[in-house]
């Protein structure tokens, strides 16, 4: 009975060891891999292609859920839409409106799109925050309506900074 038990525990011994072994080699070659340059993916939220969009279109989009995204403005039923002055640098088939879809029950996108004068909200509950006069405030964006903001809405020019949609 004693060898028995002592063939058992010798075997359990190594098998833990083995473990640790195994384990410590595997750790050593993620940490070698980590060491020899490959980098991870970490999600930073950055918007996709948002260099283009700036170059193409002259708005800054910067980071978001991905729920809430620039689209053209071809039907825009359903849509949220933005007008802004700043058409200079909008080289779109309508310069200065912008329209973005809500691909869920909420979305978020923060942005910058100088001197926005007008929102039109859809089906969600939208908040735009903007930028006037260096004071930053929130507004409740109309279902379906639009809502002065900035000169639209008798102030000084505004930058649209964040579009928000809730359910």
């Amino acid at each position: 009975m004693r060898v028995i038990t002592r063939v058992l525990l010798t075997a359990g011994v190594v098998a833990t060891v083995a473990g640790l072994s195994v384990g410590a080699s595997v750790a050593g070659r993620q940490s070698a891999q980590d060491d020899s340059g490959m980098s991870s993916t970490v999600e930073d939220f950055s918007y996709p292609g948002a260099d283009k969009v700036l170059a193409d279109r002259g708005i800054k989009l910067i980071s978001g859920d991905g729920h809430l995204m620039l689209v053209d403005c071809v039907n825009v039923n359903g849509l949220i839409e933005v007008r802004s002055l700043n058409s200079s640098g909008d080289h779109g088939s309508d310069p200065g409106h912008y329209c973005f879809r809500v691909s869920g029950t909420t979305g978020d996108l923060k942005l910058q799109l100088a001197d926005a004068y007008q929102v039109k909200g859809d089906s969600h509950a939208v908040q735009a925050t903007v930028t006037v006069d260096g004071q930053s405030n929130t507004v409740n964006v109309a279902k379906n309506g639009w809502t002065g903001v900035g000169v639209g809405a008798g102030s000084d020019a505004a930058t649209l900074l964040e579009l928000k949609a809730t359910p």
